[in-house]
C-alpha cells in the first residue's frame, strides 16, 4: 500500500480512495478483515483519525462492515452493486418479479448452453438442499437454498453482468420467496419446474430450460397473486 500523498485533496478522501482500491483489486477480498486502524495509519502515513473517517465512509457506502469485538470486514467490492442492492431493498416485490420474468428466461437458456460440469454440480447440490429443507419443512433453509439455486443458474450463464445482477438480487429473491410462502406450495416431484430446469441444463437443452423457467415463474406469479400482464 502506498503512503497517502498530502496535497489539495484531503487526507481522508485520499485514504478512502486507497483503501477502496485495495478492496477492488482483491488485496482484501470480500469476507476478509481489513488491517486494524493503527496498521492502516502506519502504511498510509496518515493519522488514525483520518483512517477512522475513511473507514467510516466506506462503511456508509456499503463496502465495509464493523463487527463488535472482531474488526472491520469487507462485504462488497463494488459500489454499484451496493447501490443496486439498496435500491432493490426498497423495491416492491411485484417489480422484482417483473424483472425476474425476463432475467430468469435468459439465465436458464444461457446456462443450458454454457454450463460447466462443476457449475452443474453446484446447481444440483442447491436443488438437493432445497428438497431436503422442503422435506424437513425448514422455511429458512428452504428459502436460502432456493435463492442460491437461481444465483447459481445465473452464474452458469457465462454472462458476468447477469451473474452480478442476480447476486445483487439475492436478498430481494429471499424476501419474494418468503412472501410467496413457497415452502407451502412447493413440491419435490420430478414435475417441479426446478427439477425440470436442472434436467434441461444437464441435457444442455436451451428450449427445455426456457420452458421450465416460464413454468417456474408462473408459479411465483400465482403464489404472489400479482397482476404482471400489464
Amino acid at each position: 500500500m502506498q503512503p497517502v500523498r498530502k496535497g489539495r485533496v484531503s487526507l481522508v478522501e485520499t485514504a478512502t480512495d486507497e483503501i477502496r482500491s485495495q478492496i477492488v483489486n482483491g488485496t482484501w477480498p470480500v469476507g476478509s478483515r481489513i488491517p486494524p486502524e493503527n496498521a492502516l495509519s502506519d502504511s498510509l502515513g496518515v493519522s488514525r483519525a483520518s483512517v477512522r473517517e475513511a473507514v467510516r465512509s466506506l462503511v456508509h457506502s456499503g463496502l465495509l462492515e464493523p463487527r463488535q469485538g472482531d474488526g472491520t470486514f469487507v462485504i462488497s467490492d463494488d459500489d454499484s452493486a451496493v447501490a443496486l442492492r439498496r435500491r432493490l431493498e426498497r423495491a416492491e416485490l411485484s417489480h422484482v418479479t417483473q424483472v425476474r420474468q425476463g432475467l430468469d428466461v435468459v439465465a436458464a437458456r444461457q446456462a443450458a448452453k454454457h454450463r460447466t460440469d462443476a457449475q452443474l454440480a453446484g446447481i444440483e447440490a442447491a436443488l438437493a438442499r432445497r428438497k431436503a429443507a422442503l422435506a424437513a419443512h425448514d422455511a429458512e433453509t428452504f428459502t436460502a437454498a432456493d435463492a442460491e439455486f437461481h444465483v447459481l443458474v445465473a452464474e452458469a450463464s457465462d454472462n458476468p453482468v447477469l451473474a452480478d445482477i442476480y447476486r445483487s438480487l439475492s436478498a430481494a429473491l429471499r424476501e419474494e420467496l418468503r412472501r410467496a410462502a413457497c415452502l407451502d406450495t412447493a413440491t419435490a416431484a420430478a414435475t417441479d419446474p426446478h427439477s425440470r430446469l436442472v434436467d434441461a441444463i444437464r441435457a444442455q437443452d436451451p428450449q427445455a430450460a426456457v420452458d421450465a423457467a416460464v413454468l417456474l415463474l408462473a408459479g411465483h406469479v400465482r403464489d404472489l397473486a400479482l397482476p404482471l400482464d400489464d
